[in-house]
């Protein structure tokens, strides 16, 4: 079903840049000007920590939002049977105050799933998945990662009841708003820091601490603000109508998950040790359980479905959908029913 959530843009090989090359270089220029201007007193310069920190943060959000992933070649599909699943609720509850790493990984709100990918069976390893025939690349390395990026692992899953070996999997993942919730909340956090500091710097003491201290204070609650919805702010397959309410892992014998379509953008996640996602993913569907074997037929459904998911995206069927005619929520040829123009009886209108 087309039509999820998509909060994340990738960037071309040869324009990534690492988390803290991005967020030294985006700063930098903001480091300079307060560099001119001065600090102020102490309780300032506090206050502009707070500013630098808030800077620092949205630069982050907006390298998780647009570099980290890496363009590999548009919109791929692909079948595969689910391994593995992490929910968004899965992350929350594994937060440890003492972690940041685990308070982070809260605001990805990002809705996993591992796939393994026809016609690959339980135990592959990551060799053998990049040379599999027909969808095996897109789990292999590219050219333009390994010269711009330079590291790449591939990704691995086992399935939550330790019944099936260690398995190369692609990845896929419907997004949510986490980050992008985060980076509202640390923008408003950076002007209010800001406005603290030039106040505290502009005002006499102790008139120009007060009002800095209090705006100091609403700038941490922006941001903390901004992260509390972010982490209920969750992607999931049900956010398109129709499309798989629930996602189903393997059983204690290590069947009936389920196979998927999956159709996304291709990208290289460089956050990770590094491998190749569909991410976002913006059509999922369910075209079977998986018995342990593959269906002789599996590239049939897939080149059948990326027909039909190419025929509702073009723009004239779109325009006829937009229709009043067509605003129906059960198809006519279906129901096979029409109001009559006879009197209604007591119990309700006629149908012939």
């Amino acid at each position: 079903m087309a039509g999820y959530k998509q909060y994340t843009l990738c960037s071309q090989p040869m324009s990534w840049m690492s988390p803290a090359a991005y967020i030294a270089t985006a700063t930098a220029a903001i480091a300079a000007i307060f560099a001119l201007l001065g600090y102020g007193t102490f309780p300032c310069g506090l206050i502009l920590i707070e500013a630098f920190a808030a800077a620092g943060g949205v630069a982050f959000c907006d390298w998780w939002l647009n570099i980290r992933l890496v363009c590999l070649g548009g919109d791929e599909s692909v079948i595969g049977a689910v391994i593995s699943v992490e929910t968004p609720q899965e992350k929350v509850g594994n937060v440890d105050l003492g972690d940041p790493k685990t308070i982070a990984n809260a605001l990805d709100t990002d809705y996993s799933i591992n796939l393994l990918v026809y016609p690959t069976m339980p135990g592959v390893d990551q060799a053998h998945l990049e040379t599999s025939v027909p969808y095996g690349y897109l789990a292999a390395e590219t050219d333009g990662v390994r010269d711009h990026v330079g590291f790449f692992t591939g990704e691995k899953a086992r399935d939550k009841k330790g019944v099936l070996p260690s398995t190369a999997v692609l990845h896929a993942e419907f997004e949510g708003a986490g980050i992008a919730d985060f980076r509202v909340g640390l923008l408003v956090a950076y002007g209010l820091a800001l406005a603290a500091w030039a106040l505290c710097v502009a005002l006499p003491p102790p008139f120009g601490w007060i009002v800095g201290g209090i705006l100091a204070l609403l700038a941490l609650l922006a941001a903390l603000l901004g992260g509390a919805i972010g982490v209920g702010d969750a992607g999931s397959p049900s956010d398109v109508e129709g499309a798989p309410t629930e996602i189903h892992q393997p059983d204690d014998k290590g069947l009936g998950s389920d196979l998927l379509y999956v159709r996304g953008r291709w990208v290289f996640d460089s956050l990770h040790t590094g491998w190749n996602e569909l991410h976002p993913i913006k059509a999922c569907t369910v075209v079977g359980s998986w018995d342990g074997d593959w269906s002789s037929d599996t590239v049939g459904v897939k080149d059948r479905l990326d027909a039909a998911f190419d025929a509702a995206e073009r723009d004239d069927v779109i325009k006829r959908q937009g229709k009043t005619e067509h605003q129906w929520r059960v198809h006519p040829l279906v129901d096979g029913c029409e109001l009559s123009t006879e009197p209604a009886p007591d119990g309700g209108p006629v149908l012939r």
